[in-house]
């Protein structure tokens, strides 16, 4: 097997270990899931073809993969295209991973920033933000004083953002984008970010909005100095610059409780996110009414796992960064608990969003076909992304060069890259897909 494909299945397979979705998460009807204009489900994967030689430059490799993948049932993939990949080569490669997607019949869903900006970053680019579209990105303020990634609320990302996000849908909306059949319509759909993302910043006026923010939550000084045990003389002396009681080194790991004032900023944080990336989406629909937004977040709302607790603290990615979106796509440790499942109903209740399930398969599971294991791990996946979601999907590790497991003849010794076998891979991820697909109705 040659290809990205052989790259991102392996990197598929390989990290942690996964405990199964038990009965009480999810109810056991299939929900109605989101369908192409075709009527086939949404069932899609993560895929990266431009990033890492040979692929870079092999369009029968990718040819293969998409072929294979479009056989195995997928209907999207998921890709990288932010600005800071259409740069190289002047948009080089995503004209032909949209041409390769088309050609396979493929819809394809781009992540058009990374962390929400975030790589909008470092003099050249800057540099080059303004020679395209003339804006003069600002960046934030870390609580040191150093410089922090762009202001997401500020008048130049918003512009920036849904500037870049027209010229997208100008150039790609009749190649490979995926459309939805939505309100009886057939829509477009594009993701303003992967991972929803916002460190903030402790430049005095996102401190003077935070304050503004404490006093519409807690109405006076008072109210804050009891839930916070502190001793402010008014709103004007809160200073999350103050890491005795803004203390985010306190939970490096994710496991420690962070103080009540780093939770409500982490609050602030997540709303600010959510409203600018409404502003930016709002600008966007002005040229494309037509167009839905897919929110991408790393983690499952409501996970305890270390690794998301200091994610949603680190990054403001409470559930609230995502209700600018018409469709959410959580990025799972494994299949959703008892109490996961349940912020995912709360958080459909509250919004009437729909939700995607993509789901990271690892090396520990035993994907013989005639094993127990098999057919439970398919179900657990499968089943409950049918039960509780409207789409579902896998990802992969792949993108990061520094933790992704890949084949390799020759792993080197630092990097810890793992071969995992692609017929195995295939054979699971096919099974999954095929389940999810009985469950939900192959087409409308």
């Amino acid at each position: 097997m040659n290809g990205p494909l052989r790259f991102a299945l392996s990197a598929l397979l390989g990290i942690g270990v996964v405990g199964l979705a038990t009965a009480e998460t999810a109810p056991s009807l299939p929900k109605a899931p989101l369908r192409l204009p075709n009527g086939e489900p949404l069932v899609c994967i993560y895929y990266f073809g431009h990033w890492w030689d040979p692929w870079k430059s092999d369009d029968d490799a990718i040819r293969r993969d998409f072929k294979r993948l479009r056989d195995m049932g997928f209907t999207a993939i998921c890709v990288d295209h932010e600005w800071s990949q259409a740069i190289d080569g002047n948009w080089k490669w995503l004209d032909r991973e949209h041409r390769l997607a088309k050609e396979a019949g493929l819809g394809m869903v781009p992540w058009l920033s990374l962390k929400t900006w975030s790589d909008v970053d470092g003099e050249q680019r800057l540099k080059l933000a303004k020679e395209w579209y003339g804006v003069e990105i600002r960046l934030g303020e870390n609580q040191d004083g150093s410089l922090a990634p762009p202001l997401i609320y500020d008048d130049s990302v918003i512009e920036f953002g849904a500037r870049y996000a027209c010229d997208y849908l100008k150039r790609y909306q009749d190649q490979a984008l995926l459309r939805l059949a939505w309100n009886g319509k057939s829509q477009p759909v594009i993701s303003l970010s992967v991972e929803s993302a916002w460190n903030g910043s402790f430049d005095e006026e996102t401190n003077r909005r935070f304050r503004d923010w404490l006093k519409k939550q807690y109405g006076t000084i008072g109210a804050v100095n009891g839930a916070w045990h502190t001793d402010y003389r008014d709103f004007d002396a809160v200073d999350p610059k103050d890491k005795a009681v803004f203390d985010y080194a306190a939970h490096p790991d994710g496991k420690a409780k962070p103080p009540r004032a780093v939770e409500e900023h982490v609050a602030f944080r997540s709303q600010t996110l959510s409203d600018s990336l409404a502003r930016m989406a709002d600008r966007v629909r002005e040229q494309y009414p037509d167009v839905l937004f897919l929110a991408e977040i790393p983690y499952q709302y409501g996970s305890k796992h270390p690794h998301a607790v200091g994610y949603r603290i680190g990054y403001g990615a409470d559930p609230s960064s995502c209700d600018y979106a018409d469709i959410v796509l959580f990025r799972n440790t494994g299949p959703l608990n008892a109490e996961e499942a349940a912020a995912l109903r709360e958080a459909e209740a509250r919004t009437g969003q729909k939700f995607v399930l993509t789901y990271r398969t690892y090396s520990d599971w035993d994907v013989t076909p005639d094993s127990p294991n098999f057919a439970k791990s398919v179900e657990a996946d499968a089943g409950q992304a049918a039960a509780l979601a409207h789409g579902f999907g896998f990802y992969s590790w792949n993108e990061m060069v520094d933790v992704h497991v890949a084949y390799a003849p020759s792993p080197p010794k630092d990097v810890g890259w793992t071969e995992v076998r692609a017929d195995r891979a295939i054979r699971l991820l096919g099974a999954m897909t095929k389940r999810y697909r009985e469950l939900v109705g192959t087409t409308q």
